[in-house]
């Protein structure tokens, strides 16, 4: 039924954004359906959805309201630009204050965000919120100032974020399968498995990060501690390019691969294409026997980064009618499993 839901939700972005040349956005509500259309499609959505509803937004360019301050489901058509060809990217963007960066609320528990390419990054101040995740986005930074209420159970899984990690009060959460090209700064008590942390700035890959737990990771930087205290940090099964990396006081090193050549790692590093080389995906195991990186473990990164509703892959719409004066539109959607 759910599947059915979702492809009847595809179709109808079809024919509203083909008559009307259009983005959308699908608010799904107490069963009921309702479709934004006009200049500021997410934010009216937004502003009439509540807690516990879905949003469905279609591949094109969206203003974001400034805070999303509600546990909501929000759903994009991707951001990878070869998997969303036919569709167009869900690119949201927030230019009028901090840098473009979206806030998240104090009563956004449970916040779910899918299948987009934000302009900024997301960033959140003292406030307590639980269970939120967020899965398959492209942000610019992820910036968590908590120095008083803490943020729990958060899993941040197969995301691609440009800048820095700033994760300060989050705990007892998750950040897999990601693709992190800056810092992670302020973490403490979290778990981070099965990423490629690329960052090259010179300063230090972690900052002030205690007690987290980094399994099946490749780092990239040159150094890994900087002069911020980082201490009682578990590594184990990670590929290290440096030889002899500082992994801080009071840490655990078990297993870890150090002074690897990522070019006999990686298939193109300089392209990001992170898949392993042959020899180097069953030379580079991990904790669970699955090659280390992105594409081993639970959460194996998805080719395309495609989110879970139905995808269209090929779309052909003629330019003119037929002898009946039909309109010849041919579309091929895909059901995704996860």
């Amino acid at each position: 039924m759910k599947r059915e839901f979702l492809l009847s939700i595809v179709l109808l972005f079809v024919v509203v954004g083909y008559s009307t040349a259009q983005k959308s956005v699908a608010l799904h509500s107490n069963g009921t359906t309702t479709i934004f259309g006009g200049d500021t499609p997410l934010t009216e959505a937004y502003d009439a959805a509540a807690t516990g509803d879905t949003l469905y937004v279609s591949g094109g360019n969206f203003v974001s309201p400034t805070t999303i301050d509600k546990g909501l489901v929000i759903i994009g058509a991707g951001f990878d630009t070869d998997s969303t060809a036919v569709t167009g990217k869900t690119y949201i963007y927030d230019s009028t204050v901090n840098s473009g960066r979206i806030e998240i609320g104090s009563n956004a528990s449970n916040l779910y965000m899918e299948g987009m390419h934000f302009q900024g990054g997301l960033f959140k101040t003292d406030a307590s919120i639980t269970g939120f995740t967020l899965i398959r986005l492209k942000i610019n930074d992820l910036i968590f100032s908590n120095t008083g209420a803490t943020p729990t159970n958060a899993s941040i899984i197969q995301c691609e974020i440009a800048g820095d990690t700033n994760i300060q009060g989050v705990s007892y959460s998750v950040v897999s399968n990601c693709i992190l090209r800056g810092r992670i700064q302020n973490s403490d008590s979290n778990v981070f498995k099965n990423n490629v942390i690329t960052d090259q700035n010179g300063f230090g890959t972690l900052q002030n990060c205690d007690s987290n737990t980094f399994t099946n990771n490749i780092f990239n930087s040159n150094s890994l501690i900087s002069d911020g205290a980082c201490s009682y940090n578990n590594f184990q099964y990670n590929i290290f390019a440096n030889a002899s990396p500082s992994l801080g006081t009071g840490n655990t090193d078990l297993n870890n691969y150090k002074g690897i050549d990522l070019a006999t790692v990686f298939v193109d590093k300089a392209a990001s294409d992170f898949h392993l080389l042959p020899d180097a995906s069953s030379t580079y195991l991990g904790d669970d026997g699955t090659e280390v990186g992105l594409y081993g473990g639970l959460l194996p990164f998805k080719e395309g980064a495609v989110p879970v509703n139905p995808h269209i892959s090929y779309k052909s719409i003629q330019t003119t009618t037929d002898s009946n004066g039909f309109l010849n539109v041919s579309f091929k959607v895909e059901a995704q499993q996860n």
